[in-house]
């Protein structure tokens, strides 16, 4: 009894990650820590709570940092936060300037986006209008960019054919989201996606590929890893 008793409290004190998304997350980190310097440039497009800004802040201790989150009420939460730190926009980011519909669902806001995608029927959907505009009209004149995470809910093709200035320039790392149930809603195809990046000079990775430095990711791979849905988040690096 007294050993089970001890067991609970020490499977208690274990830090598990049940979820993909928590390991996406974990990831993510441990990719921050291997990219990011003190003055390194972050970009997070589609910020949610700003976990991973805040993860960016602590390690590029310096540097200049910019989110942008499409949702007011959590856009509120994120300026009242970290607006003295880093600069916080309530705008969508696409490959278009202007403002555009916005399905906000709010009972669930991690799933919002511009399109609609296949929501369970107990789901709440508000449309609302927002702000949309281009990475590279909001951040070219900036003296360097380091890192981009993109997660808008299928929307990250749109991101970067609004960006392509932006990696030409600054040739950021690029940790984002590319799956089956978000993407296809967008009616991104995953050979679209490479080919753009490709012949923007950029190769492909899983997360865990790039942290343990193995080859990039061929384009029958990266499309198999899609339609099996084994991988939804990518990272895109310059070929030097």
């Amino acid at each position: 009894m007294v050993l089970k008793d001890s067991l609970k409290t020490i499977i208690k004190q274990i830090p598990i990650r049940f979820t993909s998304n928590q390991k996406y997350d974990a990831q993510t980190k441990r990719i921050m820590n291997i990219v990011l310097e003190k003055h390194s440039s972050f970009v997070d497009v589609g910020c949610h709570k700003g976990e991973v800004m805040s993860k960016a802040m602590k390690i590029a201790y310096t540097g200049k940092h910019f989110a942008y989150e499409p949702i007011p009420s959590i856009f509120k939460g994120l300026n009242l936060k970290y607006g003295k730190s880093c600069s916080i926009k309530n705008m969508a980011i696409g490959n278009s300037t202007g403002r555009t519909s916005f399905n906000h669902v709010t009972s669930n806001p991690a799933y919002s986006g511009i399109r609609k995608r296949s929501y369970p029927k107990t789901e709440q959907i508000s449309e609302i209008e927002i702000p949309i505009d281009t990475l590279d009209n909001q951040l070219l004149n900036e003296e360097r960019i380091d890192l981009i995470k993109i997660d808008v809910e299928g929307g990250e093709f749109d991101v970067f054919k609004g960006a392509v200035q932006i990696l030409r320039k600054f040739h950021p790392v690029v940790v984002f989201e590319h799956g089956l149930g978000a993407a296809d809603f967008y009616d991104t195809k995953p050979e679209e996606m490479y080919e753009f990046l490709e012949n923007n000079n950029y190769c492909l990775y899983t997360l865990h590929g790039f942290i343990e430095n193995l080859e990039y990711l061929s384009k029958e791979n990266f499309i198999n890893l899609f339609k099996t849905n084994k991988e939804y988040y990518f990272l895109a690096k310059f070929k030097a």
